[in-house]
């Protein structure tokens, strides 16, 4: 613990030469991301062991401290105006300032007690349905899977009275994030968190809006065949994952969990990358949800898989290598370009290696798979790609829709969404009880942003994914993954792309549909 009582912003406010000063900024940066990197792997543990460590309010608090020092912050933005013609120092400078400005506001003493009380109902809350326990987390799962159309009614009117008795708690929470947002010049929270992120929030909905309606064709159709699949009058939210991940009735068989790491290290190795030989453990455990990937530094780095037998497990296996690879090869010489990554950028590397799944070279090599289930994954991900960018869409308009009028009914917001998202009424969740909310704000847009440059460069390369594209992914490491956040993400999508970041590409994978024989 010797370095962390070190850390000392405040002995740059005394010096004066540039080329000491940028010593010891240096010095300094390479000790707060030691902190990360404990507090990266603390999260680790308790997302994959359920091990909890009081260790963790101590990191948070000397973070607090030290990312909202208002002299550290002076001196810094000092230094950003007069090193403006150096790109880098002034990059490095511009990316830090940005994350203490988030820290400033999400650190605060009393929106993080707000937080963790609604984190602790949510992860507390518990019912009984069928003589079974759930909790929100499990409903998640049991609803993307669970072939009981009833069990999935009652588990989200389950969750539904859960958001209900949080909902004061939520609200004051979106209010407490306003307050501090508009101390920052912003209309709302939102706003802020995606001013952070470098990207304009209202011109992403009307984006969504245009794509979405120019996409009707292809809703009409797989809203027409899942009801007739299903034998269903209309979707409800309860409905929309599993029918999009259980429309074809994949054989389990086939993708047996057990041969995770080989397919995942068939995968690399078609892009010259030997798995083995990167500093990645990959376990399979029983958790709630598909994976997770913890890169704590690019020489240390988790990755964890459902360890259950299914198709969607290999999906997001593969996406969370994606992940992996990303941390691996990203640059670590400034490291608050490592740390302070784009979720944007680094969602559109998972989602580009996710195609993977779907290619017929890869599938055949790595699977029992038949030409007739080959068409079923083809169809399969058409699904996919159309019903997540909806889904995505949704949940980031609910809250895009909260955070401007805090005051209002947060059942009826989300109701109205589903009607303009998906075109018809139906079932839909309580906000108060989605825990990504509280945890990871103004997120969901970032998914598809990210699709959006998946398909951006499977159309600049004619791809339909990476696999045994190595001059596709060594051009990737050089123009897009090592740089990180020496460059923003619209700026690496170009290096790559040669063209401004555009929706284009993802319009034509949701309208390209083959219609299929039924």
């Amino acid at each position: 613990m010797g370095w962390i009582m070190e850390l000392n912003f405040k002995r740059l406010i005394d010096i004066k030469d540039v080329d000491e000063w940028k010593k010891a900024y240096t010095q300094e940066i390479e000790k707060l991301d030691q902190l990360y990197q404990e507090e990266e792997r603390i999260y680790y543990k308790l997302y994959a062991q359920g091990e909890q460590d009081p260790r963790l309010d101590d990191i948070q608090r000397i973070k607090h401290e030290w990312m909202t020092n208002e002299f550290s912050k002076t001196n810094l933005s000092y230094w950003k105006e007069i090193l403006q013609d150096d790109p880098v120092w002034h990059r490095r400078l511009h990316v830090f300032l940005t994350k203490m400005t988030e820290e400033e506001v999400d650190s605060h003493p009393e929106l993080v007690e707000i937080q963790k009380r609604l984190q602790s109902n949510l992860m507390e809350s518990t019912f009984i349905v069928n003589g079974n326990e759930y909790n929100l987390g499990t409903v998640h799962s049991t609803i993307m899977e669970n072939p009981n159309r009833e069990l999935r009614r009652q588990l989200l009117l389950e969750s539904k009275r859960i958001g209900r008795e949080n909902e004061g708690l939520f609200r004051t929470l979106i209010q407490k994030r306003n307050e501090l947002a508009k101390g920052h010049g912003h209309v709302n929270y939102y706003f802020f968190r995606c001013n952070l992120k470098e990207l304009d929030i209202e011109a992403y909905i009307t984006e969504m809006d245009i794509l979405l309606e120019k996409s009707a064709d292809s809703s009409s159709y797989w809203d027409k065949r899942i009801k007739e699949r299903f034998g269903w009058e209309t979707i409800h939210q309860s409905d929309q994952y599993y029918s999009t991940f259980n429309f074809q009735q994949l054989q389990t068989r086939s993708f047996d969990s057990n041969r995770m790491k080989e397919a995942l290290s068939d995968a690399a190795n078609s892009l010259g990358v030997l798995l083995r030989q990167l500093p990645v453990s990959i376990e399979g455990l029983e958790i709630p949800y598909g994976g997770f990937c913890i890169n704590i530094n690019p020489k240390e780095i988790k990755l964890v898989f459902n360890k259950r037998d299914s198709y969607s497990v290999f999906l997001s296996g593969i996406h969370e290598m994606g992940h992996a690879i990303d941390g691996h090869y990203s640059s670590f010489q400034y490291p608050e370009l490592y740390r302070f990554y784009s979720s944007i950028a680094a969602e559109g590397v998972a989602e580009l290696f996710q195609t993977i799944i779907t290619d017929q070279s890869f599938l055949l090599k790595n699977f029992d798979i038949q030409d007739e289930e080959y068409t079923q994954i083809e169809e399969a991900d058409h699904l996919l790609n159309l019903n997540m960018v909806k889904m995505n869409h949704y949940y980031s308009l609910v809250e895009y829709e909260m955070y401007k009028k805090p005051e209002r009914s947060f059942e009826e917001v989300a109701a109205e969404c589903y009607r303009h998202v998906f075109g018809f009424e139906g079932e839909t969740f309580h906000p108060a009880s989605e825990m990504f909310y509280v945890e990871n704000p103004a997120f969901f847009q970032d998914y598809n942003f990210a699709l959006s440059i998946r398909d951006m460069i499977r159309s600049k390369f004619k791809i339909k994914s990476p696999y045994g594209k190595v001059d596709v992914f060594q051009e990737l490491l050089e123009k897009y993954i090592e740089p990180n956040q020496l460059y923003t993400w619209q700026e690496r999508v170009e290096r790559l792309c040669g063209e401004p970041h555009t929706f284009s590409s993802l319009q034509e994978t949701l309208n390209g549909r083959k219609i299929f024989n039924t």
